[in-house]
């Protein structure tokens, strides 16, 4: 096993430099075709997104095995190059090597050692997605089809800790405005203040309490994360607009909420889309029962990943940290790579059908 965790190990560090932030996946997408086609894996892109598959037994079910190959911006404040980090001998540091690098590699490096075996239990297709960090139309949220038709269950690469998660929240963005009426600052009277009715919706927003909560994944969380109002300092605002992040349980469904934020307050809401439900793995599934069998610790996620535009039963389970993801001096162990590799390689193996 130490030569698919070495080439997974070296194949994080030559992407890391290649930047892909999500819509701009291009340059990685062709080095990563280049490097499946090397190593014998017939790989073919849709946009962006690569996929290859292998089947086994034409009669067997088919696994797909899912990681994202584009990034978020990098923070400000790492304290070193994040594209082109310094080498560490536990460590591979820089952007996206925690999420979804480690996952990514892993995952290929899974599916070439199946296809090097030449036997494996169920049929596997490899699906290596871009715009994920934006939901982004020409990622999996297009695939949908494709998806179904080609595969019959999911494994989505993201950093758990290779913990089994069974279900995550959803995801509902709004775009709140509020409108009045300009008028000079020194007349503040004369017109009606877009950023104070804003305020006061906020406020509102903020207190407001889902009462279905659920067992798995707890209570909606909503939080505003942006807001923009004015454009001078002697202009009362005619218009304030902000931004409402909500991570939605399974008990709420996305239309429900935005309906009943919208009694609340006067601000018009406007929902950026409806498509980004939450999600769990059934409990009749091959995937569930795997996790179980192999004992593997269950928990729910709060942040949300490909599974949202998932047609199919999906599990989430990767290598690495939730907690390092999106933060400046990003890094993920070597130890860890190697632990997802021979992880999925015992899940794919033991797989309850």
């Amino acid at each position: 096993m130490e030569h698919y965790h070495n080439l997974a190990i070296e194949l994080l560090q030559a992407i890391i430099p290649i930047r892909s932030y999500s819509y701009e996946e291009e340059e990685r997408a062709a080095y990563l075709v280049e490097w499946l086609v090397g190593h014998g894996i017939k790989a073919e892109r849709i946009g962006n997104n690569i996929w290859a598959k292998r089947v086994f037994d034409p009669a067997a079910p088919t696994l797909m095995m899912c990681a994202h190959i584009d990034t978020v911006q990098a923070a400000d404040s790492y304290t070193f190059d994040p594209i082109n980090p310094p080498l560490d001998k536990e460590k591979i540091l820089g952007l996206g090597s925690n999420d979804d690098g480690g996952s990514l590699v892993s995952m290929i490096t899974t599916f070439l050692y199946f296809k090097e075996k030449g036997r494996c239990p169920v049929n596997l297709l490899l699906l290596l997605s871009c715009e994920e960090e934006r939901s982004g139309n020409g990622g999996t949220r297009m695939l949908g089809e494709f998806i179904s038709s080609h595969a019959d269950m999911a494994i989505i690469g993201e950093p758990t800790r290779m913990r089994a998660t069974i279900a995550e929240s959803g995801l509902l963005v709004l775009d709140g405005i509020a409108t009045g009426k300009s008028a000079h600052a020194a007349r503040a009277a004369e017109g009606e203040n877009a950023l104070y009715k804003a305020i006061e919706d906020i406020e509102k927003l903020r207190a407001f309490k889902f009462d279905r909560v659920s067992p798995t994944l707890g209570e909606v969380k909503l939080v505003v994360t942006q807001i923009n109002s004015g454009k001078a300092h002697n202009v009362i605002p005619d218009n304030c607009t902000f931004v409402v992040d909500i991570r939605p349980n399974e008990y709420y469904d996305n239309h429900e909420i935005v309906s009943m934020l919208q009694r609340e307050v006067s601000s018009t809401l406007t929902a950026r889309n409806f498509a980004n439900r939450s999600n769990a793995t059934p409990k009749d599934s091959p995937l569930y029962k795997t996790a179980g069998k192999l004992e593997m610790e269950m928990i729910t996620s709060p942040t949300c990943s490909d599974w949202i535009s998932m047609p199919i039963p999906a599990i989430k389970i990767g290598p690495g940290d939730s907690t390092r993801s999106h933060k400046a001096d990003e890094f993920i162990y070597k130890s860890e790579i190697a632990n997802g590799i021979d992880k999925y390689i015992t899940f794919v193996e033991n797989i309850v059908l």
